[in-house]
């Protein structure tokens, strides 16, 4: 198929009966063309279907006004949100976003950041916190500022956004065992969002209060039917376990379901707690205890820090604040 000719700014002028120059000014300044003619220079442009050409911009300006996001995956929920507060940002910016995926596999990501890259775009939003050398050269190389997000790690040199998820996970496990359960597993999956950070996070109050730290984790990505099997496994191999901490709500729902199925009463029999609130959990009965996580704030707040370094200025950035939901799937304190 022979690609078409795209119509050019002459076209329009041509069409009209103005100059090339006003057709420019228009598409660039549209308060300094007379209303009358700005209204039949964009019926024009409407009506031949036309496509701007920003590639002489992007090369005299060095400056493309788009943003790079690559993102592990597109199916969680949480990274809807976050390209939500992204784009909210945006949308009052001249700012357009280019989004991907990765899988989360190094390489793949390192092929994503290429090709963004390729198109001059002014920075990067990155959702995980490990990345190929070459990636990081390349970064390095274009000269662009980067953030992380959904993490708040200060041990990088590159801007980093979100909660403290150790702190988070630390915080919900010490709450489960406040409420009497001992024998906690930590489920988890290892395509997760910062699945390490949360383990250790599960581990800290596991140990400070002298029990015994156990955990299962998958080598895939989250899922309701994968988090019934694991606790299968789980009753399986540990009968004594009274409670799950998961690290995300999909996993947790999958817990649920499967004691539902087993009748195991939650949260009499067994306690179950989540990361995220995802709507899934929030929605079912009892409704899961979840850390409540500023997911649509982490876009905004690292598209707000990103522009204001390429504008020349400096933004601190501060860990988020997250919100533990109590639920109903675990015991009263009362």
């Amino acid at each position: 198929m022979q690609k078409k000719r795209r119509p050019t700014m002459q076209d329009v002028a041509e069409r009209v009966g103005v100059t090339k120059m006003t057709v420019s000014r228009y598409l660039k300044y549209p308060e300094r063309v007379a209303k009358a003619t700005g209204e039949r220079i964009q019926s024009a442009l409407d009506d031949v279907g036309y496509i701007p050409n920003r590639v002489p911009d992007i090369l005299s300006n060095r400056r493309s006004h788009t943003i790079g996001v690559v993102l592990p995956s597109l199916s969680q929920p949480v990274f809807h949100q976050v390209i939500k507060g992204i784009e909210k940002v945006t949308e009052a910016s001249k700012y357009q976003v280019m989004v991907t995926h990765c899988g989360y596999d190094l390489e793949a990501e390192e092929q994503r950041i290429q090709c963004l890259l390729s198109f001059n775009v002014d920075g990067l939003i990155l959702a995980e916190n490990q990345h190929s050398d070459r990636a990081l050269r390349m970064i390095e190389t274009a000269g662009i500022p980067v953030v992380e997000v959904l993490d708040a790690d200060t041990c990088i040199e590159r801007m980093s956004v979100g909660i403290d998820n150790e702190q988070a996970a630390t915080a919900m496990v010490t709450l489960m065992i406040e409420r009497g359960y001992k024998n906690i597993i930590c489920l988890s999956a290892k395509k997760g969002i910062r699945t390490q950070s949360k383990l250790q996070g599960y581990v800290n109050a596991m140990e400070s209060a002298g029990l015994q730290a156990r955990s299962l984790t998958a080598k895939s990505e989250s899922s309701v039917s994968l988090a019934k099997k694991m606790t299968r496994k789980v009753l399986e191999r540990y009968g004594d376990t009274d409670a799950f901490f998961c690290t995300d709500d999909e996993l947790a729902a999958g817990v649920l379901l499967e004691c539902q199925r087993q009748n195991i009463d939650v949260p009499e029999r067994m306690g179950i707690a989540g990361i995220h609130a995802l709507d899934i959990g929030q929605s079912m009965m009892p409704k899961l205890a979840s850390v409540v996580t500023p997911d649509v704030e982490t876009g905004e707040r690292a598209m707000l820090s990103l522009l204001s370094v390429i504008e020349g200025h400096s933004m601190p950035v501060e860990p988020l604040e997250f919100e533990i939901d109590e639920g109903e799937s675990l015991l009263s304190p009362y």
